[in-house]
Formats: C-alpha cells, sequence, structure tokens
C-alpha cells in the first residue's frame, strides 16, 4: 500500500495531540548542553583584588606579601618593580602598598578554559622603606584580571 506525503503527515499531525510532541521536546531538551558548561568571562578590578587578598589572614609567617592578578599590561611588562601607591588605594594611605616582584603565570582552568594572567607581588609597609621611597606609580591605572566564572 503506497503512502503520499499527505497521508504521513496526516497520521503525524493526528499524533501530536496525544503527546508524542511532548516526547520529542523531552528528548531535544537532554540533548542541549547544561546551561553551566561554558564559562563566563568577567574582568576583576585591581583594587578589589588588593583589598581582598590583604583582609585574610597572611601565611603564618609573618609575611605581608600577598600575589595579586591582574589584566595583561605593557606597563606592568616594561617593570613596575619598587613602586608604590601614590594615593589611597584600596584603604592604605598613599606609600603604604609596594610592588615587589611581577611575572606571568597560568590562572586557574575553568570549564577546560585556562588563561594567563600577569601577577604582582604586593607588600604592605609602614611608609618608610629602607630602600628609598620607590617610584609612585596611580595603581588605579592597572588593568582588571580577567577570570571564569
Amino acid at each position: 500500500m503506497p503512502h503520499s506525503r499527505r497521508s504521513v503527515l496526516s497520521a503525524l499531525g493526528a499524533a501530536l495531540p496525544f503527546g508524542l510532541g511532548e516526547s520529542v521536546r523531552a528528548g531535544a531538551d537532554a540533548l542541549k548542553a547544561p546551561a553551566d558548561a561554558a564559562p563566563t568571562l568577567r574582568f576583576r578590578p585591581f583594587e578589589d583584588a588588593v583589598r581582598e587578598a590583604f583582609a585574610g589572614p597572611g601565611d603564618g609567617r609573618g609575611s605581608t606579601c600577598r600575589r595579586v592578578e591582574i589584566g595583561c599590561s605593557e606597563q606592568v611588562q616594561a617593570g613596575v618593580q619598587g613602586c608604590c601607591n601614590d594615593r589611597p588605594f584600596a584603604g592604605f594611605p598613599a606609600g603604604r602598598l609596594r610592588i615587589v616582584r611581577s611575572g606571568f603565570e597560568p590562572g586557574p582552568v575553568r570549564g577546560g578554559v585556562r588563561l594567563y594572567v600577569a601577577t604582582l607581588d604586593v607588600v604592605r609597609t609602614d611608609g618608610r622603606p629602607a630602600d628609598g621611597p620607590g617610584r609612585p606609580l596611580d595603581f588605579a591605572s592597572l588593568p582588571p584580571a580577567p577570570i571564569l566564572a
């Protein structure tokens, strides 16, 4: 018995009101990837990262040095070791934060994606460093760190 296209479509149209449409829709939803599988790119301001880094307890050895991630910056690549904050920043008065080291390293892996970030080691000083006053730097000009959430 030959079936025409119209008879096949009519049979499907008759079956859809009886639940076939819901099972097809449920099967299609099951094939979709979960919404949390794709990481989201966000930017974390340097000031927030410094504030959070110095809010917690130290490393237990009395060190006040904290590693903070920032975005890629030509200014950091040119060298910022020895620079201190030139105005109040992240709740610290001017001259109380000093960059002692900078570098580039891989960040954490989220959803199979890894970002490479610039890092700064920042210390809290008493404002009178032994090796001189340091170069003033507007810490607010440093770029935010890309993070995957």
